[in-house]
């Protein structure tokens, strides 16, 4: 049996990476609703949307392996072995 592959949407490999790498992208994304409220052309607020999405997918993803992570970690934790016994 082969091992599970990542879901096609996750597009980070741990949390930090996601949390971090959102954070870039929201960053640019304020960047570009800076610049767009000095010249509101479109394109301007186009890349300031464009940036908060792929923000937002870095955020989604990393939020869900923290998750993924802690509930795995819940199941296998000392807790349960204390239990098992």
């Amino acid at each position: 049996m082969k091992p599970a592959k990542n879901p096609w949407w996750q597009i980070s490999k741990t949390p930090k990476q996601g949390f971090v790498r959102a954070g870039v992208w929201f960053a640019l994304a304020v960047g570009w609703m800076l610049v767009a409220v000095g010249d509101p052309t479109p394109p301007h607020w186009i890349f300031a949307a464009l940036w908060a999405v792929v923000g937002v997918g870095y955020l989604v993803s990393a939020v869900s392996l923290r998750r993924w992570q802690r509930a795995t970690q819940d199941r296998t934790g000392p807790e349960t072995a204390a239990w098992a016994a």
